[in-house]
């Protein structure tokens, strides 16, 4: 068993096919991965973000296929992108773990928010996605390493 799994880890194949089948699979539960890069140069710019429509649309029959999120960022997808826990985001953005919990679950308090936000920014990150005011739904949101 263990010789299947070490050749399964050393083999170009099987790790090609396993990134393929996980794209597909978390593409399947509605989730596009970021990046721009050309072949043999490292990928700039990934992230990950909900699949969305283009833009604003009329109809929200154009809209009802597509995950829709009720606020405009997601801040467990920056503190992700980043590889942090809770509590040193906190520490490092001079906010309470309260505060950061709470923004991470949706609850906005517009200073934490602001400041959260602009860290997470400072850091690199840049946030993705557009919403529709009227409803409080916003499509595509996610995040990606800025330049």
């Amino acid at each position: 068993m263990q010789k299947s799994v070490s050749a399964a880890e050393n083999s170009k194949i099987v790790m090609l096919e396993t990134n393929l089948a996980l794209v597909e699979y978390y593409r399947g539960q509605g989730i596009e991965f970021l990046g721009d890069g050309l072949i043999g140069d490292p990928i700039r710019r990934s992230g990950a973000k909900w699949l969305s429509p283009e833009g604003p649309t009329k109809s929200e029959t154009d809209c009802a296929v597509f995950h829709a999120e009720t606020n405009d960022v997601s801040f467990r997808a920056a503190r992700a992108l980043l590889g942090k826990e809770q509590t040193e985001i906190a520490q490092l953005a001079k906010l309470g773990i309260d505060a950061v919990k709470g923004l991470e679950r949706g609850d906005v308090v517009r200073r934490s928010y602001d400041v959260l936000r602009q860290w997470y920014e400072d850091q690199g990150v840049e946030f993705t996605g557009w919403g529709d005011i009227r409803s409080r739904k916003f499509y595509g949101v996610g995040v990606r390493w800025k330049e």
